[in-house]
């Protein structure tokens, strides 16, 4: 850890939430100014720490008023310029006579970047592994293997009256009925072509604690391979506002770009709990 981020800012923090500080180098952490906290019109707690991280950081205050009185804890805030940091708090709760907290003192240490690059790196392990590539409107895309159970030949489907536009219909799967979805049509690519490539990729499809299993249609498949997760760009459009949460990114491989998918979020909720009813 680099110690220049290190902020000795000397702080006091009381039970309502406010806090104190005795050093100007506060204002370079969040943008405030020490007078904005120490005139108590900055609640450090509501107006500064993410309040999905306050359930977690209040437990370990309790712990610690439990045990030896001092306590580690990570959390995020919001800076005056908007931006958002990781704070480590290294702290030790004062407590009057009765043993009840009049203040806690203590260290924050900013470990915004060692956070990014834990993200970094756990997105690079996701990432990693195999990828069936199969083929849409003349365009390669790539599905986690381990997504996919097996590849079947087209078989006739039973349609399903008033189904979505994407949902071809019904296949008997060695007794189960599985919903098959032409993959072309839901990503707004065009229908799939009926070709003697084409062919239907039986899929596990979650959502939350729930999994459907499913038929994709695709115009051919071509090879499964090993990808890198650092040979994986992110998915970046600003000429359009349209949702690109289904995918994971874009892989070059032997110089052609790969799209590659996240089958869970090509659905939306609603459809999900469609096709599970199918």
């Amino acid at each position: 850890m680099d110690l220049k981020n290190i902020f000795n800012v000397g702080y006091q923090g009381f039970p309502d939430g406010t806090v104190s500080f005795f050093s100007k180098r506060i204002v370079e952490l969040t943008g405030y100014g020490n007078e904005e906290f120490n005139s108590k019109s900055l609640n450090w707690v509501k107006d500064l720490m993410n309040q999905e991280d306050i359930p977690q950081a209040t437990e370990s205050l309790k712990a610690a008023l439990k045990g030896d009185r001092t306590y580690t804890r990570s959390y995020r805030i919001r800076t005056k310029s908007g931006a958002e940091k990781w704070i480590l708090e290294l702290a030790q709760i004062m407590c009057n006579s009765d043993g009840r907290m009049e203040f806690v003192t203590g260290t924050l240490i900013d470990i915004t970047d060692e956070k990014h690059r834990e993200r970094e790196e756990e997105k690079i392990r996701r990432l990693t592994g195999k990828y069936l590539l199969v083929s849409l409107q003349e365009q390669q895309y790539g599905i986690p293997i381990e997504k996919i159970k097996e590849i079947i030949r087209m078989v006739s489907v039973t349609s399903v009256p008033n189904s979505p536009h994407y949902l071809k219909g019904l296949v008997n799967l060695r007794g189960m009925m599985i919903p098959v979805i032409d993959l072309g049509t839901k990503l707004n690519l065009g229908c799939s072509e009926e070709t003697k490539r084409a062919c239907i990729v039986v899929v596990e499809i979650s959502c939350d604690a729930n999994i459907v299993t499913a038929g994709i249609v695709v115009d051919s498949v071509s090879d499964a391979i090993n990808i890198h997760g650092t040979d994986i760009e992110d998915m970046v459009c600003s000429i359009t506002s349209a949702d690109y949460g289904f995918l994971l990114g874009i892989a070059k491989i032997q110089g052609e770009p790969h799209i590659l998918l996240d089958m869970d979020r090509i659905f939306s909720t609603d459809e999900f709990l469609q096709l599970n009813a199918e």
